[in-house]
């Protein structure tokens, strides 16, 4: 299974990783890292990994495409924020911070994703109130009029 390149420091062999498989959405499964290759695909830049899964039941069939949670631990503290928030333009990705009423963009990596939301990297810190919906038509040093919205 290939593994990011950004994401390859992270994995270890002997980690044990959670999967799952179309034919048992429901159903989580367990591997074990047993060969890390060390020669990255120039094409996805991406290291193939293998792993080592128990299949007593035989449900598990050569084939299948699994959907596997990565175990990774990267070195530089990561935020969740929603989806909506992160903006892609050609130049930059980035999200719109609120600072002192007015719109600053703030330029991010984009990580993982869980669900609607997504891992971003870069100057922010826990409590900085970001916009729920990013657009590069919000200019820095806009003022906003915002409505802080209640934490889930």
């Amino acid at each position: 299974m290939p593994v990011p390149e950004a994401d390859v420091s992270s994995i270890s062999k002997g980690a044990r990783v959670a999967f799952t498989v179309p034919a048992y959405p429901a159903e989580t499964f367990y591997g074990i890292v047993s060969r890390v290759a060390r020669s990255m695909d120039a094409k996805t830049r991406s290291m193939p990994v293998e792993l080592d899964v128990a299949n007593a039941s035989g449900r598990l069939a050569a084939g299948m495409y699994p959907s596997v949670k990565w175990p990774v631990h990267g070195s530089q503290k990561a935020l969740l924020v929603p989806l909506t928030s992160v903006v892609t333009t050609s130049e930059r990705v980035f999200v719109i911070r609120v600072r002192e009423g007015g719109a600053e963009w703030v330029d991010i990596k984009k990580g993982a994703t869980q669900g609607d939301l997504a891992e971003v990297i870069g100057p922010l810190a826990e409590g900085d109130a970001v916009l729920r919906r990013g657009t590069d038509e919000i200019r820095p040093g806009s003022r906003l009029n915002v409505r802080v919205a209640a934490a889930k």
